[in-house]
């Protein structure tokens, strides 16, 4: 048996919409509800990342820089998991909604800042907004299933982070008295 019919379909699909880069007819996504529920986890990655690094910010003292180096790390990550999220909708055809006014009201996280240094009610915050994204990427991922198995495999990586953050933070809490 000859897979020669089966490719000839193959490129004669991909021949298809070449403007549309990476999106052939095998993505049988609903692609604008996947870039409505990519830029809510692009805006809740980036209402992390502010909220990690301002919660470093206030660490003082020497013996817990260990603390607020973790946490910038976790700004970071989330900037990095948030670009990722970015480069995706760009290949799906649609813009990353960066605009700071539209975040909060996408955002599944909610920004709160300890500006007396409590650090460990900002752990706890910090933990909660982690949860807050494992849960929505659990969903997110459940929800794509097969019809888009690059944007679902996007956010079972972030999910990994988050995960691995959550662990991290957790631990940490139930160090602080």
């Amino acid at each position: 048996m000859s897979s020669s019919p089966h490719r000839r379909e193959i490129h004669d699909r991909a021949l298809l919409d070449l403007d549309d880069g990476p999106v052939t007819p095998s993505n049988r996504a609903e692609l604008g509800a996947v870039a409505r529920l990519l830029n809510t986890v692009l805006a809740g990655l980036l209402v992390s990342a502010l909220q990690f690094e301002q919660h470093a910010l206030l660490v003082r003292g020497a013996s817990l820089r260990p603390v607020a180096g973790f946490l910038l790390g976790c700004a970071d990550r989330d900037r990095g998991a948030a670009r990722r999220v970015a480069v995706r909708l760009r290949q799906l055809g649609f813009p990353a909604d960066h605009d700071p006014g539209h975040l909060t009201a996408r955002s599944p996280v909610t920004f709160r800042a300890f500006p007396d240094g409590d650090l460990t009610a900002a752990v706890t915050q910090n933990l909660l907004a982690a949860r807050i994204l494992v849960q929505t990427l659990q969903e997110a991922a459940r929800w794509i299933g097969a019809t888009d198995p690059s944007t679902r495999r996007l956010l079972e990586d972030l999910l990994q982070e988050k995960e691995d953050q959550a662990d991290v933070l957790s631990a940490e809490k139930t160090a602080r008295p």
